[in-house]
């Protein structure tokens, strides 16, 4: 079933094919939706601003940009956004829905297959971080319209030499929270206090209480990967050749955060929430829950309609990085122990982990999570605390279970639990030497499903009226307009 989100554009589709022939030498940089846009401003005598959008290659990166370059462009049409997409990532979301004035534009994938970002998430940033700017360097001597602004994940740092290098106006998208930028950002004042280097068994119970903006957390709840010494100083290189610092953030979550950033970095900072996922999430509650599902719909799909309201855990722990096999045989017999009935996604060794858990359960290589979010047999979520998912699951109202693994997730867990009240730990940090028992899995599952105890309906409170709070952020004249439109505003104002 096609959500809004990722329906099919028939007619660019049906153009696609028309011009095909036609524009053979367009088509190798994916360059084709601008001969027809080309076409039309020129007919109706207008100068389009030019944006191009340069994303990570990873899914946590390109979603909230192609949220980002959406909403700019239903702004104001006068803007065109060429948004650059890997070989393989254009295979996956090339026909997604987006606005006539946002296109894709291809270049060649970083590794021969760049599957293996899974297997080595270290080679696949080496490779992102040497390989991928020459061909965006060549689409750019291969653009027909002048650019006003370059919008690049922060994680691609060499972005800045090339937007330098042509004198473009850089803007960063920051694809963690806000709150993982302020402590890279104040990283001088953990070196102050004595929090830097981090060292858990010696100072991972102090307190850090003087960033500014960032509620009160341990040394061992500050990102996972600034633990190592070579890792943490790569970070601060991110964003600052930077004229603007786009957060991809829900501002209701971070407010004091976001706030104290405007008043004191250099940056011109816009918060744009995930609009996308919000329209999705209504549009999902609105129509398809309202009726039955067809008989084309995917299997995990009819197994959801077949049980009962709020009794399945949903389990992900993300698309990209994973824990060990030995981690994931103790959470599949917890699972199974706990009696619960569940859906877990998994990228690797489904069949072997579906034997261990069970008939209860239901075990998949894929599914559309915000549709997952919102049925009716949900009653929580399992999540690696990435992102993306957890504002997913705050705009959902779905109480969590967290098991945070790498980078930011070990802050996104904090707050989950500590600040906002919606979740439970399942373990403070994916530990390889000290792995979560199926035991101790099955009797937090048990309790945690458990929806008429009081602390589990505690946390259910707390997910809805956060929820609530959250979706006001989107109405018309709230927040996330206002911050559209300033940054739509920078960007027209850098025309050439």
């Amino acid at each position: 079933m096609c959500s809004v989100g990722i329906a099919l554009e028939s007619r660019a589709i049906a153009l696609f094919l028309r011009l095909q022939s036609a524009v053979a030498d367009a088509e190798a940089w994916g360059l084709i939706a601008e001969v027809n846009y080309m076409d039309s401003i020129v007919n109706q005598k207008i100068s389009p601003c030019h944006v191009l959008a340069v994303p990570y290659p990873g899914r946590g990166h390109i979603n909230p940009m192609l949220d980002l370059c959406s909403a700019v462009a239903q702004k104001s049409t006068d803007i065109l956004v060429t948004v650059v997409l890997t070989e393989e990532w254009i295979s996956f979301i090339g026909s997604v829905s987006k606005p006539p004035n946002v296109r894709f534009a291809t270049i060649p994938n970083v590794l021969p297959s760049e599957l293996v970002r899974g297997a080595d998430p270290r080679g696949f940033w080496t490779a992102v971080s040497t390989k991928m700017e020459e061909p965006v360097e060549r689409l750019l001597d291969q653009l027909r319209l002048p650019l006003a602004i370059v919008i690049a994940d922060a994680f691609l740092i060499w972005a800045g030499d090339v937007a330098g290098r042509r004198n473009i106006p850089l803007a960063s998208l920051w694809p963690m929270s806000a709150s993982a930028f302020t402590v890279f950002y104040h990283f001088d004042l953990l070196v102050q206090n004595g929090h830097f280097p981090i060292n858990i068994s010696e100072n991972g119970d102090e307190i850090v209480d003087y960033i500014p903006g960032l509620p009160p957390l341990l040394v061992r709840d500050l990102p996972k990967v600034m633990r190592k010494q070579e890792d943490a100083p790569r970070f601060l290189r991110l964003v600052p050749r930077a004229k603007f610092l786009i957060f991809s953030s829900i501002y209701e979550l971070e407010s004091q955060v976001i706030n104290a950033l405007k008043q004191q970095s250099p940056y011109s900072i816009y918060n744009i929430g995930p609009a996308a996922s919000y329209h999705r999430l209504n549009h999902i509650y609105s129509n398809y829950l309202t009726s039955p599902h067809q008989e084309n719909v995917d299997d995990y799909l009819q197994w959801l309609d077949c049980q009962p309201p709020r009794s399945v855990l949903y389990v992900s722990l993300g698309s990209f990085l994973s824990v060990s096999a030995a981690q994931m045989d103790e959470i599949a017999a917890g699972l199974h122990e706990s009696g619960c009935r569940f859906l877990w996604v998994t990228r690797v060794e489904k069949t072997r982990l579906e034997k261990i858990c069970g008939e209860k359960g239901l075990v998949v290589g894929w599914c559309d999570q915000l549709y997952v979010l919102c049925h009716p047999s949900q009653g929580g979520f399992w999540t690696h605390c990435g992102w993306n998912s957890t504002k997913e699951a705050v705009l959902a109202g779905m109480p969590l279970l967290t098991f945070p693994i790498v980078m930011d997730q070990a802050p996104n867990a904090k707050a989950i639990v500590e600040d906002w009240k919606m979740g439970w730990r399942v373990t403070r940090e994916y530990d390889e030497d000290n792995l979560a028992s199926s035991s101790m899995i099955a009797e937090i599952v048990q309790r945690f499903m458990d929806l008429e105890s009081p602390e589990r309906k505690e946390l259910t409170r707390n997910a809805r009226q956060l929820q609530e709070a959250c979706e006001r952020e989107f109405a018309n004249g709230q927040s996330f307009h206002k911050e559209v439109e300033g940054f739509a505003t920078s960007i027209l104002e850098n025309r050439l």
